[in-house]
C-alpha cells in the first residue's frame, strides 16, 4: 500500500452532524473567519464543538469543547501546518479527517485559502471532495511508546548546542555510526518540512518509505537514507552522559537516556486530509518551490 491513499467520493457526516473547529490563537482575523466558517455550518444543520484554548465564537448550535473530547465527523482548522500538529497532538482520535484553511505561513499541509474556504466547504458538506490519508509514526524506548508522528520524530541533545553520538540501526543491523546535532525519521510529508530543510530529499507521497535524516553532522559523519516503511530504525545514543530528547512533530518532548536505543517505524494510525482534489504537486510547486521568474 502506498504511503498516501486517496479515497474518492467519502461519506464526511454521520448521523450526529458534528464538526470541531479549532484556530492559531491570538488572531482578531481569525476569529472572524471562525465567526462565519460557524455561520455557514449551522446553516447546513450541523452542530459545532470549538477548541476553548484556541478559539472564541459564540453562537448557538457551539459547545465548547477540548480538542482532548472532541466527537466530531470532522475538524476545521484556520492558521498553518503547526496549527494541524497541534490539532493531531491533542485529538483523542488522530483518524479524524482534517479541512485545513490557510492563514500560516507556508501551510504546506491546508487545503484552501480563507478566500475560497466557504465553497470548499459546501463541496465539502455535499461529499464532493477526497480523504487523502498519510502514515504516522510510531516511537518510543523498550515498551514506552511515545504519541505518533505524522512529520518526524527528531533525536536531539537535552543540553542544546551539544553534539549527539549515535549509533543507527535498521532491523538490528548497524548501519552508521557517527556525531550530530540531532537526527530525524520523517514520513513523506513531513519529508517536505524539516528534514527538508535539514538537507533531506523531498519523498514523494506514493513511495512506500521514511527517510532517514541526520542535522549537521560534522564531516558528513552520519549520512541520510531512505528506508523501507516496513523497517524498524533504531537510534543508540552511546556517549556517556549524554542525554537526549525526542521531539514529537515539534509538539512534545520525551526523554531519552544514554544508552538507549529509541526504535522508531510506521505506525498503524493514519492521518487523514480532507482534500478537495488529489492536489499534491500543485501545492508542492506553488507552496514549497520558490517562484523567481
Amino acid at each position: 500500500m502506498c504511503s498516501t491513499v486517496i479515497h474518492q467520493n467519502p461519506q464526511i457526516l454521520s448521523d450526529k452532524r458534528t464538526v470541531g473547529l479549532v484556530c492559531k490563537p491570538g488572531r482578531m482575523e481569525i476569529e472572524r473567519i471562525a465567526d462565519r466558517i460557524a455561520q455557514l455550518l449551522i446553516s447546513h444543520n450541523i452542530n459545532i464543538q470549538i477548541d476553548p484554548g484556541s478559539c472564541h465564537v459564540e453562537q448557538d448550535n457551539i459547545v465548547p469543547t477540548p480538542l482532548e473530547d472532541m466527537d466530531v465527523d470532522f475538524v476545521v482548522t484556520i492558521g498553518g501546518d503547526g496549527t494541524i500538529l497541534y490539532t493531531l497532538s491533542r485529538l483523542k482520535d488522530r483518524t479524524t479527517p482534517i479541512f485545513c484553511v490557510n492563514r500560516g505561513t507556508v501551510g504546506f499541509l491546508t487545503e484552501t485559502g480563507t478566500t475560497t474556504a466557504f465553497n470548499a466547504l459546501e463541496k465539502i458538506i455535499a461529499g464532493e471532495c477526497i480523504i487523502e490519508t498519510n502514515v504516522n509514526i510510531s516511537s518510543g524506548v523498550g515498551d514506552k511508546v511515545f504519541p505518533d508522528a505524522l512529520n518526524e520524530v527528531y533525536v536531539v541533545s537535552k543540553i542544546p548546542g551539544r553534539l549527539l553520538t549515535m549509533q543507527i540501526f535498521l532491523d538490528a543491523v548497524r548501519i552508521d555510526y557517527g556525531r550530530a546535532d540531532g537526527a530525524m525519521l520523517a514520513t513523506p510529508s513531513g519529508s517536505t518540512a524539516y528534514a527538508l530543510a535539514a538537507g533531506g530529499s523531498i519523498l514523494a507521497p506514493d513511495v512506500n518509505g521514511l527517510i532517514f535524516v541526520p542535522v549537521c553532522p560534522p564531516r558528513f559523519e552520519l549520512k541520510s537514507i531512505v528506508i523501507p516503511d516496513h523497517a524498524t530504525l533504531e537510534i543508540e545514543l552511546v556517549k556517556k552522559g549524554t542525554s537526549g530528547l525526542a521531539v514529537i512533530d515539534g509538539q512534545t518532548r520525551w526523554d531519552i537516556e544514554p544508552h538507549d536505543k529509541i526504535w522508531l517505524k510506521k505506525s498503524e494510525a493514519v492521518t487523514k486530509f480532507i482534500r478537495l482534489y488529489d492536489n499534491y504537486y500543485d501545492r508542492l510547486n506553488t507552496r514549497l518551490i520558490p517562484r523567481t521568474l
